[in-house]
C-alpha cells in the first residue's frame, strides 16, 4: 500500500540535472524540479501536511559564494538575521541580533548561531526562472481545490547547526524544499481548537500578520506531524498551520516557495470580522463551520469594503513578514 506523500522509487544524488521522467506512471506529479505524490494532494492539500521530492541538491543558486551574492542584491528590508539560540515558545521577530552582519553571518553559518532568511529572491531573474520551474506545472493542479494561485514567492532560509525557528504560524500555502543539511520540521493541525484558538486566528489575521508569537504548550508536541527532512526532501506547510523548526548539527540551507490563493484571502477576511464580533462580545463561529454564515459575512463583508474603497481606505493587508 502506498502511504501518500512517501516515494519509493527516487534516488537523489547531488547532481541537481536528475532526471525525473523515468518515474512517469507512478502515480506522482512531476517536473523537471518537483516531484509530489498525486494522491497526497488529492487527500492532502491545501489542510493537511506531506511530504514532497525536489532535485535542488547542490544546484549552484544555493551555494554559499551565490548567497552572498543574493544579499547584496537584495534591499536590506529583504534580508532579515538574528540569533538561532531560542526557545520553541519566543517570539521570532524579537530574538537578539548577533552583532554580525549578513555578509558575516552567512560566511560563519557554521559556528554563528544565527538564523538568516533572504526574502522574495524571486525579484532576482534567475530565483524566478526556478520558481517558475517549481510551481509552474503544479498551480494548475492547485487551481482545482484552491482557485485564484498569484503571489508567488521564494525565501532562502541560511541557518547554524541546532537553531530553532520558534512556534508560528503563515497566512499562504507553503512547500518547504531542504538543500543543505538536516532540518526536522513540526507541523500542528490549524483546525485543532485545542492547539489553536479562534481568538489567537483572529488576533494574527487583525494585526496583518505583524503578531508572530502564539502560545505553545508542551503537551501540544504529542500531537505534531513531524517531518525529519533530508536534503532533496520537503513538506507541504498547509496555509496557517502552527509549525516549529529545529536544524540538526550541519548547518542547513532551506528554500521555501508561496503563494496565495483565494482560500487564503477569504479566511483572512471572516478571520477579521469575527474579531470584530467578538469586540461585540459574541462568540462567532469560526471560518469553514458553517457554509451559510460564512456567505452571509461575506456579504456584510463586501459592503464593508465597498464603504471602504469610497471613502479611500485600503483594508489591512496579510501577508508573512
Amino acid at each position: 500500500m502506498t502511504i501518500p506523500g512517501v516515494l519509493k522509487y527516487v534516488n537523489l544524488t547531488r547532481n541537481h540535472f536528475v532526471n525525473f521522467s523515468r518515474y512517469a506512471g507512478e502515480g506522482i506529479y512531476m517536473n523537471q524540479r518537483l516531484l509530489v505524490d498525486n494522491d497526497a494532494v488529492m487527500s492532502h492539500y491545501p489542510n493537511r501536511p506531506f511530504l514532497v521530492r525536489h532535485n535542488l541538491v547542490g544546484h549552484p543558486l544555493f551555494e554559499i559564494p551565490r548567497l552572498l551574492e543574493v544579499e547584496k542584491a537584495l534591499p536590506p528590508r529583504k534580508v532579515s538575521y538574528v540569533t538561532g539560540k531560542v526557545g520553541v515558545n519566543e517570539d521570532k521577530y524579537q530574538a537578539p541580533p548577533t552583532g554580525l552582519t549578513a555578509e558575516e553571518t552567512i560566511r560563519r553559518i557554521r559556528d554563528c548561531e544565527s538564523w538568516l532568511v533572504l526574502k522574495n529572491v524571486e525579484l532576482i531573474p534567475e530565483y524566478r526562472e526556478l520558481l517558475a520551474e517549481l510551481l509552474g506545472t503544479f498551480t494548475p493542479l492547485a487551481e482545482k481545490s484552491t482557485p485564484g494561485v498569484r503571489q508567488l514567492e521564494a525565501w532562502i532560509f541560511v541557518t547554524s547547526p541546532r537553531s530553532i525557528s520558534p512556534y508560528h504560524l503563515d497566512p499562504e500555502h507553503n512547500f518547504l524544499l531542504q538543500i543543505h543539511g538536516n532540518k526536522v520540521v513540526h507541523v500542528f493541525d490549524a483546525d485543532d481548537p485545542g492547539i489553536l484558538s479562534n481568538k489567537e486566528l483572529e488576533d494574527y489575521y487583525t494585526s496583518g500578520g505583524t503578531i508572530a508569537k502564539l502560545e505553545f504548550k508542551d503537551v501540544y508536541q504529542q500531537k505534531a506531524r513531524t517531518f525529519a527532512l533530508k536534503p532533496g526532501e520537503g513538506v507541504h506547510i498547509p496555509y496557517k498551520a502552527p509549525h516549529w523548526v529545529q536544524v540538526e548539527d550541519e548547518f542547513s540551507i532551506s528554500f521555501s516557495i508561496t503563494f496565495f490563493s483565494n482560500l487564503c484571502d477569504r479566511q483572512a477576511r471572516l478571520y477579521r470580522f469575527n474579531s470584530q464580533l467578538r469586540k461585540l462580545g459574541l462568540n462567532p463561529v469560526s471560518p469553514g463551520r458553517s457554509a451559510l454564515r460564512d456567505a452571509v459575512k461575506d456579504r456584510l463583508i463586501s459592503g464593508y469594503l465597498k464603504t471602504r474603497k469610497m471613502l479611500g481606505k485600503k483594508a489591512p493587508a496579510v501577508r508573512q513578514y
